[in-house]
């Protein structure tokens, strides 16, 4: 089912009261029958409540403490309402995360070319002979199975997740979130961004509870798993074995057909994991441009660049009376940001922005709670021309179609598709989101977008249904007339904007002329400056 406004008003409310220590008897139960019968209800629970330094916190109290099987997911949710607010937010989000991993329903239908990971270094690779020599920097697509011979090669997924794996060795990419390790080893490092990525073997599956650990298989059908930071749970597989126990900093386990037993000689195994392994990366130089909304009048915006020495292009404000002027700045996530009122919008020009190129936006976003849906188009939109598509739009928005999701939810329609997250962002609260696309050099095929939101991967691009009013609304049978523009706060048609207009508050636009991974999204959400480079106007 589809949540309502007030069914997320209400599951608002009762997270609020969890995390705060403030939740009821009725409160507790009301909320334990949401998670219990709503999957959109443990989504909205997931991002409320988990990507916090809550579940830090409680994994370094534990990490002194022995490892204790458990019997199963509904006896830990049980005993977790009676404990703290906080350790119990944070071990509930870490149970649902494992259970509905928002990888796994995103990929029930994958494309068959879909990329989940990326090869971002190297060091004295040897692939098997008659696989390919992949490259730094190359994109790995789900079913791919890696024959590394000897050296290291780091992937970096995605979900944000991030291996280094250590030939000769044998790996799987199930998705953005999973992974299977055949024979080999390798040593996985998860941001809290990447919380519930797993790593498989016929033995055991490891799901990440915010963690840094290594799996070693021998292809025999066992492994030794053993954790270096954080925790994980790790589920046997053998017929009759125990439950999922959980395992904690220092501790091992070697898992078999058999059973489960004892890492032989641990102090080997772990001072092994010791030794640093100095990679080769790819590092391709990148154009940002960048909007930070803080001028403090005026209906002109000032752009900046960052990277390669190239014009940046200011903003002007459209549709705007002098009398409205004055209300267009507010108090932003970083200084100062741009207040659209349901009414104005921004442009700005772009040469190349409608070229079939790689292209990252991220921005941040705050959408009132008591907007409609008139106003869900458009945060940022722009025309793209492409020999399969012509001239079609890009729309960055909120989804206003409950027939095809979560109202409320990132939305980004585009030629021949559209993505959706997870997070719904009408909360009057401030998000971060970023949408990377990368066009398949083969003309013929479509772009590859992928959404994340406050860090987070939510959603990646799919076909859109014959006849939808986005493809139906904007003519490809012609050139546009909106080509190499950017505009803010409308949504776009080939001669210009549209009547349809966002309502909410945006703050730090940046544009990379590149499709940035995960971990460069984070970096740029936490600290507003492009990854690696450090500005003397980065706002603290």
């Amino acid at each position: 089912m589809n949540l309502s406004d007030q069914e997320i008003l209400e599951l608002n409310e009762l997270c609020n009261a969890l995390v705060d220590g403030r939740l009821s008897g009725t409160q507790r139960s009301r909320l334990a029958q949401w998670l219990e019968s709503s999957e959109e209800a443990r989504q909205f629970y997931v991002r409320h409540v988990g990507l916090s330094a809550s579940l830090c916190s409680y994994s370094s109290e534990m990490q002194s403490e022995a490892p204790e099987p458990a019997a199963g997911r509904s006896k830990i949710i049980h005993y977790l309402w009676w404990a703290s607010p906080v350790a119990a937010a944070a071990c509930l989000v870490a149970a649902f995360l494992i259970a509905h991993r928002p990888g796994d329903k995103a990929h029930t239908e994958p494309k068959s070319e879909e990329q989940v990971a990326r090869l971002t270094g190297s060091s004295k690779c040897r692939w098997v002979n008659g696989t390919p020599a992949f490259r730094p920097g190359e994109g790995l697509r789900k079913g791919q199975r890696l024959e590394l011979a000897q050296g290291f090669a780091e992937l970096t997924f995605d979900s944000g997740a991030q291996i280094v794996l250590e030939g000769p060795a044998s790996l799987e990419l199930v998705s953005a979130w999973n992974a299977t390790l055949h024979r080999g080893r390798l040593k996985a490092n998860v941001p809290p961004e990447a919380m519930g990525f797993s790593i498989s073997n016929p033995a055991v599956e490891v799901v990440d509870l915010g963690t840094e650990f290594s799996m070693v298989a021998d292809g025999t059908n066992s492994a030794d798993v053993l954790v270096l930071k954080g925790m994980i749970e790790a589920s046997p597989r053998a017929v009759g074995g125990r439950s999922t126990i959980v395992l904690h900093e220092n501790q091992s386990r070697h898992f078999a057909p058999s059973g489960m037993s004892k890492v032989n000689d641990p102090k080997r195994q772990f001072a092994l994991l010791d030794h640093p392994v100095t990679l080769d990366h790819f590092s391709a130089a990148t154009v940002y441009r960048h909007w930070s909304f803080d001028e403090s009048n005026g209906d002109r915006m000032q752009a900046d660049s960052q990277g390669l020495p190239v014009p940046a292009y200011d903003a002007q404000v459209e549709a705007a009376s002098e009398g409205v002027i004055s209300s267009l700045y507010t108090p932003g996530r970083w200084q100062s940001a741009l207040r659209f009122n349901g009414h104005l919008y921004a442009r700005a020009d772009f040469p190349q922005l409608s070229s079939a190129v790689p292209h990252t936006v991220a921005f941040w976003v705050k959408v009132p709670e008591d907007v409609h849906l008139p106003n869900a188009y458009a945060m940022v939109a722009w025309a793209v021309s492409s020999k399969k598509l012509g001239s079609h739009p890009v729309h960055i928005g909120w989804n206003r179609n409950p027939a095809e999701g979560t109202i409320g939810v990132l939305r980004t329609d585009y030629g021949g598709g559209f993505a959706l997250g997870a997070t719904p962002l009408r909360d009057g609260r401030w998000h971060h989101v970023a949408i990377v696309f990368s066009p398949d050099p083969d003309p013929n095929s479509n772009v590859d977008v992928k959404q994340y939101v406050d860090g987070r991967f939510e959603g990646e691009g799919k076909p859109s249904p014959p006849g939808t009013e986005v493809s139906a609304k904007f003519s490809t049978s012609q050139p546009s007339e909106v080509s190499d523009q950017l505009f803010l706060g409308c949504r776009i048609g080939n001669a210009g904007p549209r009547k349809d207009r966002f309502r909410g508050e945006m703050d730090e636009l940046w544009i990379a002329d590149g499709a940035l991974g995960p971990r460069e999204i984070v970096e740029l959400m936490k600290f507003n400056r492009p990854p690696g480079v450090e500005l003397a106007s980065a706002k603290k």
